[in-house]
């Protein structure tokens, strides 16, 4: 199917997290010395053995998505949407933000390392998987990582800026945006993103979830306030409190970020009610991350499994039939108010065959509703 212009929105078919592990398979079957990812000349391919990959290469970048199996290129990565087919409640929380410079060079990570290692990390991976979740067997090697937002994406997104130190460079605290105060991330992976939301919303603390153990180690290794491996989230504030975390309101968190994990857990609808609850009331935010279409499942060992909790949603479809029904059947029923809507690529790390795996994420600023919110509604 070919991919749809940049600001369209691409229909995605296709076996998701399956196809993801299909490609994997493919890339380490294949020779140690392929070809280069673009089909170009002999240098290209020298390039592509040494890791040294031209300037402006970016924009020719071999993008695989991961659910229809269209190979893409940078800019043909969706931010913007047909927004007349979003309700008006949608329409109006929607603002795009802009593929920028901290995600371009993410998206030539893989690039940028020889050939072989690329092809040796596949190999060990596709090992370690008959033993273990991927999420595991990624934590183990380091490799996989995740790009959902850019630190200028957060600022935006959040509204709390740093000040600059004038023409010095640095950053001098933060600005007249706001700031401070303690963010909480469910399921926060190795904490490569978790970063990027502490430093672009300026927070003076981090409290950071994971269940896989390995992730948590490489949590821990980032030294973050407080790290908990647990899926209940029902402790954690308990949990945070009796490590001193500073700045941390006995009233609740004043942001939690739950970045893609709504359809990889066992009971979303009940996840998504008490994250609203540990919100502090007033200021509190929930920063949501989901792939849209929604294709759930969840990791047990080294298969996976349905959810015990479905959510009403579509697996199939367009972005913008995604997220109207993400928002009225399950957002707005949870207890939530819309204050900004965004579109953007979810980004993997590539491999020896393509720069980069990508996903269609829709990103939600959303606070608790007050019965004024829904009389309004």
């Amino acid at each position: 199917r070919p991919p749809a212009p940049r600001g369209g929105s691409r229909r995605r078919a296709g076996g998701g997290a399956a196809a993801r592990a299909n490609a994997e398979e493919r890339a380490v079957r294949g020779p140690i010395l392929g070809r280069p990812r673009d089909g170009s000349g002999k240098m290209e391919l020298v390039r592509s053995w040494l890791g040294v990959p031209a300037d402006g290469a970016v924009e020719t970048l071999s993008v695989m998505c991961a659910h229809c199996n269209a190979k893409l290129t940078p800019t043909q990565l969706d931010y913007d949407c047909v927004r007349a087919r979003l309700p008006d409640e949608l329409n109006r929380a929607f603002a795009p933000l802009e593929r920028d410079d901290a995600t371009n060079a993410f998206l030539m990570r893989s690039s940028r390392r020889p050939y072989v290692v690329n092809w040796g990390a596949s190999v060990a991976c596709s090992y370690l998987r008959k033993r273990m979740s991927l999420t595991d067997a990624n934590a183990i090697l380091g490799r996989g990582k995740m790009h959902v937002l850019s630190r200028a994406h957060v600022e935006d997104l959040l509204g709390r800026k740093r000040a600059s130190n004038g023409g010095g460079g640095g950053d001098a605290g933060c600005g007249g945006g706001g700031g401070g105060g303690v963010l909480l991330d469910v399921g926060a992976g190795e904490g490569e993103v978790t970063e990027k939301l502490r430093d672009g919303g300026c927070f003076d603390a981090v409290v950071a979830t994971e269940v896989s153990p390995p992730m948590v180690k490489r949590l821990k290794d980032k030294r973050f306030d407080c790290v908990i491996g647990a899926a209940d989230v029902s402790g954690v504030f308990d949990a945070a409190r009796n490590e001193n975390v500073k700045r941390l309101s006995p009233d609740g968190f004043d942001a939690i970020a739950l970045l893609n994990v709504l359809d990889r857990c066992d009971t979303p609808f009940t996840l998504l009610s008490q994250l609203r609850g540990m919100l502090r009331p007033g200021v509190g935010r929930l920063l949501l991350a989901v792939v849209i279409p929604f294709r759930p499942f969840v990791e047990d060992g080294n298969s996976n499994r349905p959810p015990r909790e479905r959510l009403p949603l579509p697996s199939d479809g367009g972005w913008e039939d995604g997220v109207s029904k993400l928002w009225s059947l399950v957002l707005k029923p949870a207890g939530f108010k819309i204050e900004r809507l965004a579109r953007v690529p979810y980004i993997s790390e590539g491999d020896q065959k393509h720069g980069a795996y990508v996903l269609d994420d829709a990103i939600f600023v959303l606070s608790p509703a007050s019965g004024d919110d829904d009389d309004a509604s």
